[in-house]
Order: C-alpha cells, then sequence, then structure tokens
C-alpha cells in the first residue's frame, strides 16, 4: 500500500492526481538517467496537444522522449459487454497521436529541447518518442474475456505502455510515499516564457 493507491481509492478527479506525482516526479521515471534531471508537467507539443508528464532518458546511441498520460482513476476500462470502454480508445488514441505528432515535428522537439539539453551537457540528434498511459483499476480485469483483451492491447504496440494505476503504484512503489526514493534527485519543471522552469508546488 502506498500513497497513491490511498489517493486514488477516493476517486479523484485528475488534477488532484497530476498534482500528487508532481511532488513524486521520480515515480514517473524510475530509476533511468534523465536528461536535466527533471520531469516536465504539461509539455506543450506544438499548439496542438500537451501531454500530463515527460521526460527524456538519453541512452548509448538513442534518446527516448518519454510521454505520459494520466486519466480520472475512476474511469472505467470495460463496458458491460466486456469492450473497452469509449473513454478508454480515445486515451490510448491520444498518446497515439502524440507520438505520430512527434515523428513529424522532430525539428521542433530538437529546438524546444536545446536549452535543457545544453544544461546537461548530453549529445542528443534525435528524440525517439515513447508513451505510457495510466488507466483504470486493475479489479476490472476480472473474468477471461477481459483479461486476454487487456494482454493483447498491452502487448500490441511495443512503443506505449499501458498500466492501470494498481499496476503503476506497484511497480513504482519504491518511489512513492512513504518510500520516496530519489525523491531529492528528480525536479518537477514546465515549460513557461519559452523556457523550462522548476515548477512552484503548493
Amino acid at each position: 500500500m502506498n500513497d497513491l493507491i490511498n489517493l486514488v481509492d477516493k476517486e479523484p478527479l485528475e488534477q488532484p492526481v497530476q498534482e500528487f506525482l508532481e511532488k513524486c516526479p521520480s515515480a514517473i521515471c524510475g530509476t533511468k538517467y534523465i536528461m536535466g534531471n527533471c520531469v516536465i508537467s504539461k509539455l506543450p507539443l506544438g499548439n496542438e496537444y500537451k501531454t500530463d508528464f515527460a521526460y527524456i532518458n538519453p541512452q548509448s546511441g538513442y534518446t527516448f522522449l518519454h510521454l505520459v498520460e494520466i486519466e480520472k482513476p475512476g474511469k472505467s476500462i470495460f463496458t458491460k459487454s466486456d469492450e473497452f470502454t469509449k473513454e478508454f480508445n480515445q486515451a490510448l488514441q491520444q498518446v497515439k497521436d502524440w507520438l505520430f505528432w512527434c515523428s513529424n515535428n522532430s525539428e521542433y522537439l530538437y529546438n524546444l529541447f536545446e536549452p535543457l539539453r545544453q544544461r546537461s551537457g548530453d549529445s542528443v540528434g534525435y528524440y525517439n518518442a515513447r508513451g505510457l498511459l495510466i488507466y483504470g483499476r486493475s479489479s476490472e480485469i476480472n473474468n477471461i474475456r477481459r483479461k486476454e483483451r487487456w494482454t493483447q492491447q498491452t502487448t500490441e504496440n511495443n512503443f506505449i505502455e499501458i498500466r492501470t494505476y494498481d499496476g503503476f503504484a506497484r511497480e513504482m512503489s519504491s518511489f512513492l510515499p512513504p518510500n520516496n526514493l530519489y525523491s531529492e534527485m528528480i525536479d518537477t519543471y514546465h515549460y513557461v516564457q519559452r523556457e523550462f522552469k522548476p515548477k512552484k508546488l503548493a
């Protein structure tokens, strides 16, 4: 049990979850090396999209831009007939749209992140976008058909990960209150006045 599960059990709106994760950004990125030691809240993708969170993970030969979408925890994954809900499909499509947009706007991304890259000293030529959707509760995946469809959906796209809030909270429990591993090493930034700046958290 951790504080994220305690929060989502109350079925809050999306914004309280956003604010909670802004205060423990290491839960978003885990142990990965992060350019600038920061997770970015509400990253703009041009004038078309805005992610909930983003971070950059330079690796040998590749640099990955991870884009994270969270949804209101009480939203249903499945309908009564065991089909994915319209809301789930829309959320997943949004992440797909982000990745497609990034693949067509590499110059924008390069220019956007260049000040952050210069501060960190990392060598980056191209940002490979990857997505993470955090949606719903694992208690919904409660029969054979739903389990099969969930497994198929979560494994068919190598560029997008899908987690329930429960699954995400279990995987990242070391980085969530009360544990807070690496909490002092990663900051939450936002993009304001054409700059990446630390975000003041309430």
